[in-house]
């Protein structure tokens, strides 16, 4: 059952399943909260946000890493841009497993890894979904993996590993910015981290209870 009590006397914005394999993009205010949902299990979301003022002012994995001193993300760490900016929060979090440090498949690594030309992959779908924002493909930085199973061993050796989410898992993001939102509901089956299935994903948005009754 995908859990929704936590969004009680909010506002909800909107409410949307996306796809497997699919990609979106969307504005967020400051102070609303995305809930993202496994809805079957195992299914890995890449997100992105940018500055809604500034567009070169977007995540950045590094500085995310840096300043939160870990590469481990849980509730209460930020996402921070290039400018070192808190750009969202985890505010909830029901899986405690994420990645910073792989970034997204891309037709050109996944011919490089598998072989194969010409796939669906996230740097694709990051592509399409921010076209309408005038954000090229040069401009889109690498992104966090919500719910990635990435493991490092202690020689630096790392694996991508089947996720640990279950269906109804979910993240809480609040903005702590206006921004761009993009996120591809990655379609990766060459590798364990969709457990070899891309399912899909709900989209949650809504105010925070104090915003929604002012």
């Amino acid at each position: 059952m995908i859990p929704t009590e936590a969004l009680t006397g909010s506002l909800v914005v909107f409410d949307d399943i996306l796809p497997a394999k699919q990609g979106i993009a969307f504005e967020m205010a400051m102070g609303q909260v995305l809930r993202i949902v496994d809805v079957e299990g195992q299914q890995v979301p890449d997100l992105l946000c940018f500055n809604a003022a500034d567009h070169a002012d977007k995540f950045s994995p590094p500085n995310t890493q840096l300043l939160n001193q870990t590469v481990f993300l849980k509730t209460g760490h930020h996402l921070y841009s290039t400018r070192a900016r808190p750009m969202m929060t985890i505010l909830e979090d029901t899986v405690g497993v994420h990645d910073v440090i792989s970034g997204g498949c891309s037709a050109a690594t996944n011919e490089f890894r598998y072989g194969v030309r010409g796939t669906a992959s996230c740097r694709g779908n990051f592509e399409e979904a921010l076209a309408p924002y005038d954000i090229p493909e040069p401009e889109i930085p690498y992104n966090f993996n919500i719910f990635m199973n990435v493991t490092v061993a202690a020689d630096g050796a790392t694996a991508i590993e089947e996720s640990p989410s279950k269906a109804g898992d979910y993240i809480d993001l609040r903005a702590d910015m206006d921004l761009v939102v993009a996120i591809s509901n990655c379609p990766q089956s060459r590798n364990p981290c969709n457990g070899w299935n891309p399912t899909a994903l709900r989209l949650i948005m809504h105010e925070p209870e104090a915003r929604s009754s002012a």
